[in-house]
Parts: C-alpha cells; structure tokens; sequence
C-alpha cells in the first residue's frame, strides 16, 4: 500500500512538472498569436510576457528595410532582450498622430481620447477629435521638415504614430528617438487590398492591449467585404474603369497591384491598367492616358473637383471621354470638411466594405437598387 501511494505522488509531481514545462513552452512559442490573412508590411510575434513587431519597407520604393519594436505592459519588467529592440509600454495612454488615418484605426478602439496631437488637424473629420480641436485639447504638430518638435515634446507622448511616402521619414523618426520619444510607423497605404489595410488596425490594437475588439472588427468587417465581393462577381459585363485626373503634364494612376486597382475588380470593374504588376502609383504622360481611356465606361477618383467645369478647365478635350458625354464621372469627395479633409481618406479606411458598396452601386446599380452612395458623388 505504502509502495502505492508513493508512486502515486511520484506520477503526480511527474504530471505537474510535465504540465508546467508544457505551458511554459507554449507561452514561450507563440510566433503568431494573431493570424494576418491580408496584411504583407507587419509582423506580430508573441513571446512569454511581450510581443514582438516588425515593420517591413515602410514607404514607397524601400527594400530590405525592416523597424523591429518591443511591446511590453507597463507593469512587466524589462527582459534581457530588450537591448536589441525599441521599447513601448503598453497600453498607451498619450499617442501623436501624424496621419488622419490613425484617427479612423484609434476611433474604432474607443481610444480618440488618448489624442494629444495631429499632424494637419484642419483636415480631421472625425466629431470627436474635431471637437477636442476646437477646444484646444489636440494641437497640431505640422508636417515633415515644419514638424514642431518642440511643442511634441513638451506633450510628453508615450507614442508618436508616424508614416512616410519616402525615406525622409527615417531622419524625422530618428530626431525624435534623440529627444526620447517613441516613434512607431504604420504604413497600411501600402497594402494591396483593401482588407490588407484595416488589417493594420490589429497593430494598434496591441498599443492598447485591445486586440479581441480589433479581431472582432476586422472579422465582421471581411464577411461583409467578401460577401458584397461575391454578389459583384455574378456580374458578366464589366465596365472599363478610368481614374484620376492629371498634374500639370503628368497623370498618376494607381498601379495594377494597388489596393484600388483589386477594389475595382472586386466590385465588377475592368481596371484600364489591371495588368500593370505595381503597387504604386504610375506616373503617365497625359497623351498616353488619353490613348488607352477612349473606350473607359466610367471615370472614378477625380481629384477635388466637383463639376464638370472644374475637369475642362484642366483639358477641354476631356469633351471627348465617353464618361463625361454620359455623365458617369464619380468623384470620392462627398465627405469632405470646409478646409478640405476628405473622409474617403480617413474614416474610410476602416470601412472597405462600404466603399465597395459604393463602386458596386456606381458599376452595377441594379444590384443595389435601394442603395444610397456614402462616400462618392456623381460629377454633373
């Protein structure tokens, strides 16, 4: 009996043991806690007690160029690796943005009262923090080389959210890291879907620790996009699609790779320049575009403008567009402030299901017949 009971004990200290080690181990290797289905320019590694992100190629043109940062609660101590990363406590509570689509990514967190500063606070749409604008709560810090470094410090922000088109914004980010203050880059514009962009909402979720609510979001928000996606898709007869207009003598149009180019298709559009293999922006001369758009069935995305008028003064020959003779010219600027922040920019970012609504309701009307447009407008 005595022998019984002895191994008893043995076999239960061998399963805790046993079972301690396993849930050490699987705390220690957790490399991806949260699954990016869309998302390319992010990572988020989990570790015991911290987490791990990597941000890959940041802006325009970058290669083999990658920010590594340590998200660590602000009751844990310190781990030994910290040395090799830039450190940020989390869950933050004072955050700088330097673009108004961190507004859209923060909001849908519950979190615009962590605001402290916006780089162009004139363009916000947001209620909330336009309120908090005009009440002097939220400062604006300028932009790139007229960035107020000082009045930034003296805001004492835990985070400072930044983005950049080009390299340049590697010096501006360094300048702060000198002067102590934590810098963290998104760069979800980069995507090349537009789910691949809200997708980045689950990196600043992990700022604030609200990672559920981000899935919860992202989740709801992929069913509805790739419903509408799918209704679009029974769709036989294409509409061939033009975009933008041209600055000075060069037109820029989205790359066949780009988020936008894989919005039209999803909503039932023929993208003019579907089989270009960028991401970026293409800059064309406006001869060539004139040449591949004389048989576009509707022109989308044109600039500011807001009549027909605004687009002949660029170019009377804009006459001659099938578009502009049928009146199927929309223009994504039905939201937009009195200095002229547009919410296409920055509350659509976190609604790409709406905006697919939109185009699906541009390309193909009958599919949504009681359908209102929330963010474009038809250029009359």
């Amino acid at each position: 009996m005595k022998y019984y009971i002895i191994i008893l004990l043995l076999f239960f200290i061998y399963s805790c043991s046993n079972e301690s080690k396993q849930k050490s181990r699987s705390a220690l290797d957790l490399p991806d806690s949260l699954t990016f289905e869309y998302a390319k320019g992010f990572e988020i590694k989990h570790q015991n007690n911290y987490k791990i992100v990597s941000v890959k190629n940041p802006w325009q043109g970058a290669k083999d160029v990658k920010y590594d940062y340590l998200l660590l609660n602000k009751n844990v101590p310190l781990p030994s690796v910290a040395l090799n990363y830039e450190v940020i406590r989390t869950p933050v509570e004072r955050v700088i943005c330097l673009s108004t689509t961190h507004i859209a990514f923060i909001h849908v967190l519950n979190e615009t009262e962590s605001i402290v500063s916006i780089s162009g606070t004139d363009y916000v749409n947001n209620p909330g923090v336009r309120q908090r604008i005009e009440n002097n709560e939220i400062f604006d810090v300028g932009f790139d080389n007229s960035l107020n470094y000082e009045l930034i410090a003296s805001l004492e922000p835990d985070l400072v959210i930044t983005y950049g088109i080009g390299g340049q914004i590697a010096g501006y980010n360094q300048k702060l890291n000198d002067l102590g203050i934590k810098t963290l880059i998104i760069a979800e514009y980069l995507e090349d879907h537009p789910l691949g962009k809200l997708e980045w909402i689950k990196l600043i979720a992990a700022l604030y620790e609200k990672e559920e609510l981000a899935q919860e979001y992202f989740d709801a928000k992929v069913l509805d996009y790739n419903s509408l996606a799918q209704l679009a898709k029974k769709e036989m007869m294409k509409p061939k699609i033009l975009l933008g207009l041209p600055w000075k003598s060069t037109w820029y149009v989205p790359g066949g790779k780009s988020f936008l180019a894989k919005m039209i298709s999803d909503a039932g559009g023929d993208y003019i320049w579907k089989e270009n293999e960028s991401r970026e922006s293409l800059p064309l001369g406006i001869e060539s575009v004139f040449a591949m758009a004389s048989d576009a069935n509707i022109w989308i995305n044109t600039g500011t403008v807001n009549n027909k008028q605004d687009i002949l003064k660029l170019d009377e020959r804009f006459t001659d567009f099938a578009p502009f003779q049928e009146s199927k010219i929309y223009n994504n600027n039905l939201q937009v402030n009195a200095s002229g922040g547009n919410n296409y920019w920055e509350q659509g970012l976190v609604e790409p299901d709406i905006l697919l609504k939109d185009l699906i309701k541009i390309f193909h009307p009958e599919l949504l017949p009681k359908y209102k447009l929330v963010y474009y407008k038809i250029i009359e």
